[in-house]
């Protein structure tokens, strides 16, 4: 897959197996829990619609590109979650998972910017908090704890 000139990328380690890294990104009674309260909704085929909701409002939505259980996941992404994003043009989000001993080395891509956009600015500021909680979520079985911002 070519990647866009502007693009974020993002490698961590979580001490789980891929096959949970897998559910945490696929079930959404575990999303709400470290992506900004919102539920995943797909059936995780390729071509399939996605969307992250939260208090009944599409917050993303997509496509599902392509899909390889427990370990990969590409879809388009339209962020909604306010005007300014809104108006931008769709991305596309990549997640990579494989085993590590014991861990998961967990990578995400999100790329196809057109330029510096709303949406390039508010993702650089909260992939990091989403797979935080991701990984404090699957290390621990609690949500992170932040303060609230804004």
């Amino acid at each position: 897959m070519s990647r866009s000139p502007l693009c974020l990328t993002y490698e961590m380690y979580i001490a789980a197996p891929p096959e949970r890294v897998w559910e945490a990104l696929t079930d959404a009674r575990l999303t709400p829990q470290y992506f900004y309260g919102t539920e995943v909704k797909s059936s995780f085929k390729r071509g399939a619609d996605i969307v992250y909701t939260a208090a009944g409002m599409a917050m993303v939505q997509g496509k599902i590109l392509s899909v390889e259980k427990g370990r990969g996941l590409e879809i388009s992404q339209h962020a909604l979650w306010d005007p300014a994003v809104s108006a931008d043009a769709p991305t596309r989000v990549s997640w990579e998972l494989a085993p590590v001993g014991n861990a998961t080395r967990v990578t995400l891509v999100h790329d196809g910017f057109e330029r510096e956009t709303e949406t390039l600015k508010q993702s650089t500021a909260g992939w990091p908090v989403i797979l935080s909680g991701l990984k404090t979520l699957l290390e621990t079985g609690r949500p992170l704890a932040l303060p609230a911002q804004g």
